[in-house]
Order: structure tokens, then C-alpha cells, then sequence
């Protein structure tokens, strides 16, 4: 059996380990977060055949180099390998699924075939394109949005009185312009001032809000500056005033004077299909391409069905059948990885990350490519446990069709199913980067289920009628002071319902549901969602916890840096008061060799230390700012005793494992493992402790078991504080080991889903039929 030989890889904190990979093989790279994974998968074997397809493709007369060669003495029998990764940097709003799928090709290819055929026009397929300035709305620019009055937004407070302000649009003093009108306005239709909004009649509110007659006075009021003027003023109801003013919202003094009222909403010409009224006008069965787009998958499929029967004697069938083959395998391959809840013109950057990888490796399933190597990054996350199958499924159907593929996992289930599995570690950072074990023991992956020992809750909140997304009438009770388990199938309702639960805290009010009941007021909401940490490349460990500031200031107060008149801007390494101009504060210099890789050397002006020589004779408590920016974490924690908000993040970085970084390292760097635990020490490194609530997503993401256990540990300790923490989790040995309360969304996804199934104690939820936890568990 042929293999890839990797000899002497030395790549980041790899230690010299030399290894074998079965070529058209399933190969598993697993071990402790930072423990190397990435180094030997991405920046080893990835990056060196990157750098060998491009170097063959590309001219090079004059010998220079492309890309740089990886640390490693010999890579024998590389493939051309493709990453099909979870980060994917596609921000355009105008990047939907069915254009990262290639669906919406053959799409509008099949509609500009069949209405050239019945209407004798020559359409090309661009016609039917969003992304066509001759086709799409010209109110939204084919974004499908736009902008709409907000009721929440406009009353903000319905307890409050109309004399109080309950409509900010008449907000002002008793003198203004606006409440002289609505004092009016309340006068001639007999309405009472100091009746609460919430207690109107709806007959009242129509005749504020909506009322179609433009009704005149004659008032004095009080201008800005101070002086009184008599006008008459003439308006509609609130609403059509808005919605007047909403059409020239182009104008920046329009857009200023209402945004404060606006939320965005679809767009009110097209209503969300993007399109001109001309390209909705073709239909094909009675469904322009914009209903085709916006329909479950499922749907599209029979509606496909009907193409084909109905022309199934014309002199084009062999090219619809062509069309609609394209378009069923390409969603058959979908909804076999269980994305069938998305719709075609869903927008790229609302995916999450593993949706986004779901869907290349659906559009690689469809591919007549072979020879491959398939680089996949934790291509379980964000999937509950009845739908990882699935990503076996087709992660082996890669493999049969002649490919390799290697991939960085954590997930037990999919680990079982590799040919060979290697383990990384023993621990991440400088001391890991070894060859841990690669013997396939089936023993070590098996769940290892411990129920919790539950204390009675003591108070619970109540969330009643939910309406919002696909949560349609839904319900919820959950415990105060203890920890909640939020459960479902990827597009359930899941991050719906969190984001419900976190505006009526928020807003302290009921937002979104009938009926928000709790008598608990928080001190803080801390939520640690799935976005990256670290959006510029000069973004470092430090600024994220968000202490760099604070110790800046702390060298700015010694007395050496007063008697300088240094201040804090002189302790940044991004400005230009006290950083090294030559490495721009970053402490390296890039050398650039025609024949061999570009190599990387300490500044020669600060050698590394990334400041001006003056700035480096500073010290706070025996250190330079260089030596606190590149000693570990464990190494310079102790100078910051005295320091509570340094000390407490520091110490909860240590808590989570993460001792042997540096503050100075960039964000970037940094695996998925590191990333995930920094964000939770950054929300659950606070001194606020007892009466915060904690809302966490997916806190397991990029982690093994050993990582787990110090997060379970942390969120076990808040919990005996007094934190209310509800985490929405898919990894079933954590959720049973730290929740209380499950609340479960069931099996179901999308349009079909947002339906609570249980709610209650682990075990009486496991043990519902209707649970998506069902089956899963033996008791």
C-alpha cells in the first residue's frame, strides 16, 4: 500500500516526527488542542503541495521561489490536496448557497432555456442573476433588503404613558413641535395622554399610528434654539409619515433624522426576491426563480418533477433533463449531509462554519476529480450526534471514488470510522508537537456517559408564545442559578431561541414573545459565540482579553516613565511612539531568498524586542514590556496579583490550559482549540461573580476530552457561585455531565423545526420519544 512519507517535520512545535499516511485511505489527526495538529496537517502537507501544483503551473525563468517549503526534510508521494476548511472569508452578502453550490448556475441556465423556448426571447442565463445591474431591484441592488420601521423600535416602552414618551417620535419637551402635535392630535380624537401605551384601544392606536387622513392644527411651540413660532402642521399617521420619509432614505439628513426608527427588514418593492419586475414577470409552473430560490430543498426537487413531465414531448427535453439532473444531484448530495433546512438564496456569511464545509464537501461529492487528497477541519461541528453518520457517509464516498482525506477531528463517533488515527500531543504548545500513539484502539473512543447530580431548582424564568425565525408559539421555563442545556438538530431553533432569551434580559421586557416573567435582574449577560477571535493581523493575545490597555498604563505610572514623559500610546506596538519603525512593532523581519524558503529573523534594530531602546530601559516590576509581551502565561502571572482584571483572566487562561502561551502572540496563529478557550476565559474571567448569566455556544468546539474536562470544571465552579449559565452544546458526555435543565428542539430543521419536544431534568428528556436524544443513550 503506497503512503505519504513525512520525514523530520519540524513546522511550529512539531519535534522532528516522521510518519506514514495511507494514500486513498480515511486518516484521523486528533490530540489536545495546540498540540500540532494543524502544523502537520495545514502547514505541512497542505502548504507543500500547495507550493508543488503552483511551482508546476506557474512560469518561473528567473528561479524565484513562490511559496515558502515547509520545515521538513522529505515529503515522498504528495497528492494535490484541497482544504476544504471551516474558515471560509467569503463576507459578500451576494454569496448565497446556491452560488457557492453552483446550483443557481444550472438554475438560471434551466430558466433561460425554457422561457426563450416559450416566448421566443434569447436570454442568456446572467439575466436571471441577482447579480445582473440590468436585472436586479432597483430599490435594494439585488440585496433583497431594505430597510423598515421598527414598532420596538418606535415604542420602545409601552408601560409608559403618551405624555411620558411611549412614541418616540413625538419625544420632546411640553414646548416641541412634536408633543404640541400629539397633544393635538389626542385632544381632537379624546384620547387620554396618560393612558399607557399597552392600555390604548386598538381603535386609538390606529388612529396615531395608522391613520390615513392628514389632519392639520394650528400650534405654537418652542423651535431648538428657543424661540416660539406659530405653524400649521399637517401629518398622517406615524407610520405613513415614516414610510414617506423611508422612500427618500438615500438622503444622508433623512436617513439621520429616522434611523433611529429603522431595523433592516426585506425590501418593500421586491419583497426580498432581488429582482426587477420584468425577470419575476417569467415563470416556469407558476414560479418565477426567486420563489425556486427561496423554497426547501425538497420542494425544489418536485417542482423539478413537474418541468420535466410537463415538457416531456418538446424538442428541448434533453436539455432540461440535463439542467434538472445538474440541480437534483447537487441537492440530493445536500440533503443527504442534512442541510436540507437552508434555502438556495440564504446569504454565505449568515452559515455557520460548519454549514459552509457541508456544502463544498457536497459540491467535492459531485466532482468527477480523483487522485485528491481532502483536507477537512472538525467536519462534525456544530452537528448533533443522530447527524454525523451522515459526514461519515460521505466523508468514505471521497475515498471509494480514489481520494485520500485526512482530517483534524475531536468527535468520538466520526474518530471510530478512520483507517488509521494519530495522535498528536502529549500536551499543546512548546511541550507537545510528539507523536502521541497511532494505534486504532476502538476502546478509547467509546462514549463514557455520568448523569449529574441535580439539585432542586429554586426559581426559574419563563419565556411564553415565542414568535421569532421558525419558533412559532413555543414556550420555555428554565432554572435561575443553575446550568441549561439547549439540544436539536443543526437549524432546529437553537441559536433562535438564545437570542430571544438574551434581548428580553437585555431589554429587561418581553421581546419577540407574549410573556417574559422573571423576578431575577443580572448583573451582566456574558454570551461567547462562534466568531473568530482576531480581525487584524496585528491582533494579539493581550489586546483581545482586552488588558493591554491597562497594562500599558500600569509601565506609563512607573516612576521612570513619568520622569520621560512617556505616556501609554508609547507602550503600543501599534503606533509609532515608542514601537521599532523597522518591524513596525512586530519584532521580525522577513528575508526574501531567490533559491531558498523566505526566512524569518529577529529585528536587527530591536533584535525582537519590538520597541526603541529607550522604552525597553522602563520596567514594571523588574520586567520590560518586551519580556511581559514573550514570557508565558505561567511565567508572568505573579506580577499581577495586585491587579484584579489582569490577574483574573490571566488566571482563568491558566484554569482552561492555556499557560504556555504568550500575551504577545498574534490571534491568528492560534488553533480552533486555543481560539474557543481564550473566548470563554475573556467572558468567565470576570470578578462579578454570583447573579451573572452566562450564555455559551457550542463551548466544546475544537476540543478533546482532557480540554473539556477543565471547561466543565470552570463552568461547574461558576455554578456554585450563583451563575446561571445556558450553553447550546451537541456534545452529549458534556451536556449530561454539566446541565441541570435540557430544553430540545427534536429532530427536525428549518420550516419543519422550531418545535420544543422536552423540556426538564437530562434523563426525563433522553427518555422522551420525541427527544433527538432518543435511542442515543442506553441506560
Amino acid at each position: 500500500m503506497e503512503n505519504i512519507i513525512i520525514k523530520n517535520a519540524k513546522v511550529n512545535n512539531l519535534k522532528n516526527i516522521s510518519i506514514d499516511i495511507p494514500i486513498n485511505k480515511f486518516t484521523c489527526i486528533i490530540g489536545v488542542s495546540g498540540c500540532g495538529k494543524s502544523s502537520l496537517v495545514y502547514d505541512t502537507i497542505f502548504a507543500e503541495s500547495q507550493r508543488n501544483f503552483f511551482e508546476s503551473m506557474t512560469g518561473n525563468m528567473f528561479g524565484q521561489k513562490i511559496m515558502d517549503k515547509p520545515n521538513v526534510e522529505v515529503i515522498k508521494n504528495l497528492h494535490p490536496a484541497l482544504n476544504i476548511a471551516q474558515k471560509y472569508y467569503n463576507l459578500n452578502p451576494r454569496s448565497t448557497v446556491g452560488t457557492v453550490s453552483d446550483i443557481s448556475y444550472y438554475l438560471r441556465a434551466l430558466f433561460a432555456l425554457i422561457i426563450n423556448y416559450e416566448n421566443g426571447t434569447t436570454y442568456k442565463e446572467s439575466f436571471f442573476s441577482a447579480n445582473n445591474p440590468s436585472s436586479y431591484c432597483k430599490y435594494c441592488d439585488g440585496l433583497g433588503e431594505g430597510y423598515e420601521i421598527s414598532l420596538d423600535l418606535l415604542i420602545p416602552d409601552k408601560n409608559k404613558s403618551l405624555r411620558e414618551g411611549a412614541i418616540l417620535y413625538y419625544k420632546g419637551n411640553s414646548s416641541s413641535v412634536q408633543f404640541k402635535y400629539l397633544e393635538a392630535l389626542c385632544s381632537y380624537y379624546n384620547i387620554s395622554m396618560d393612558t399607557e401605551f399597552k392600555d390604548l384601544s386598538n381603535i386609538d392606536i390606529e388612529k396615531i399610528l395608522y391613520r390615513k387622513d392628514e389632519l392639520s392644527f394650528d400650534l405654537r411651540f418652542k423651535t431648538p434654539k428657543g424661540k416660539y413660532r406659530q405653524k400649521r402642521i399637517s401629518e398622517k399617521g406615524v407610520i405613513l409619515e415614516l414610510n414617506e420619509k423611508l422612500k427618500d432614505i438615500k438622503t444622508p439628513s433623512t436617513y439621520a433624522n429616522i434611523s433611529k426608527y429603522l431595523e433592516k427588514g426585506i425590501c418593500q418593492s421586491c419583497k426580498g426576491k432581488k429582482l426587477s419586475p420584468k425577470v419575476l414577470s417569467y415563470t416556469i409552473c407558476n414560479k418565477d426563480i426567486a420563489d425556486i430560490e427561496s423554497s426547501r430543498l425538497c420542494d425544489i426537487l418536485l417542482w423539478l418533477d413537474i418541468i420535466e413531465n410537463k415538457y416531456n414531448k418538446v424538442s428541448i427535453i434533453s436539455e432540461i433533463n440535463q439542467l434538472s439532473s445538474q440541480i437534483s444531484s447537487r441537492l440530493l448530495k445536500m440533503m443527504d449531509l442534512k442541510l436540507s433546512y437552508l434555502t438556495l438564496n440564504r446569504s454565505v456569511p449568515t452559515l455557520s462554519g460548519g454549514e459552509i464545509q457541508r456544502i463544498r464537501i457536497s459540491s467535492q461529492l459531485n466532482c468527477s476529480l480523483v487522485g485528491l487528497i481532502y483536507i477537512l477541519d472538525e467536519p462534525c461541528k456544530g452537528l448533533h450526534f443522530k447527524d454525523i453518520k451522515c459526514v461519515i457517509s460521505s466523508t468514505k464516498e471521497l475515498v471509494n471514488r480514489g481520494n485520500t482525506v485526512i482530517a483534524i477531528e475531536h468527535n468520538k463517533q466520526f474518530i471510530r470510522e478512520a483507517e488509521k488515527i494519530i495522535e498528536l500531543g502529549p500536551v499543546g504548545g512548546p511541550n507537545g508537537g510528539y507523536i502521541v500513539d497511532q494505534n486504532k484502539d476502538i476502546k478509547k473512543f467509546e462514549l463514557k456517559i455520568n448523569f449529574k447530580k441535580i439539585k432542586e431548582a429554586k426559581s426559574f424564568f419563563e419565556l411564553k408564545n415565542i414568535n421569532f425565525r421558525n419558533i412559532h408559539n413555543q414556550s420555555i421555563k428554565m432554572p435561575i442559578g443553575q446550568i441549561s442545556c439547549i439540544t436539536g438538530v443543526s437549524g432546529s431553533g437553537k441559536s433562535t431561541l438564545i437570542s430571544v432569551i438574551e434581548e428580553c434580559f437585555l431589554h429587561k421586557r418581553n421581546i419577540k414573545c407574549e410573556l417574559f416573567n422573571t423576578d431575577t435582574k443580572f448583573k451582566k449577560i456574558l454570551k461567547v459565540d462562534q466568531h473568530p477571535i482576531g480581525k487584524t493581523p496585528r491582533s494579539m493575545i493581550v489586546t483581545y482579553l482586552e488588558i493591554y490597555d491597562i497594562i500599558r498604563e500600569l509601565f506609563a505610572n512607573t516612576e521612570e516613565a513619568k520622569e520621560n514623559n512617556l505616556t501609554s500610546s508609547n507602550f503600543s506596538t501599534n503606533t509609532g511612539d515608542g514601537r521599532c519603525e523597522c518591524c513596525q512593532g512586530s519584532g521580525t523581519k522577513k528575508i526574501e531568498l531567490n533559491y531558498l524558503p523566505d526566512t524569518y529573523i529577529s529585528c536587527p534594530e530591536c533584535e525582537g524586542k519590538r520597541f526603541k531602546s529607550e522604552i525597553l530601559e522602563i520596567k514594571y516590576k523588574g520586567l520590560t514590556i518586551s519580556e511581559i509581551l514573550d514570557e508565558s502565561i505561567d511565567t508572568i502571572i505573579s506580577i499581577f496579583k495586585d491587579n484584579e482584571k489582569i490577574y483574573e483572566k490571566l488566571k482563568c487562561m491558566i484554569d482552561m490550559g492555556l499557560g504556555y502561551l504568550k500575551l504577545g502572540q498574534m490571534s491568528m496563529n492560534l488553533s480552533g482549540g486555543e481560539a474557543q478557550r481564550i473566548k470563554l476565559a475573556k467572558a468567565l474571567g470576570t470578578k462579578s461573580v454570583g447573579n451573572n448569566l452566562y450564555i455559551l455556544d457550542e463551548p466544546t468546539s475544537g476540543l478533546n476530552d482532557i480540554d473539556i474536562e477543565k471547561i466543565s470544571s470552570i463552568l461547574l465552579n461558576l455554578q456554585k457561585k450563583g451563575e446561571t449559565i445556558i450553553i447550546v452544546e451537541h456534545n452529549i458526555e458534556f451536556i449530561l455531565n454539566v446541565s441541570d435543565y435540557l430544553v430540545d428542539f427534536g429532530n427536525k430543521a428549518g420550516d419543519d423545526g422550531g418545535v420544543i419536544v422536552a423540556q426538564g431534568i437530562p434523563k426525563e428528556v433522553l427518555e422522551n420519544k420525541n427527544s433527538s436524544w432518543f435511542d442515543v443513550i442506553e441506560f
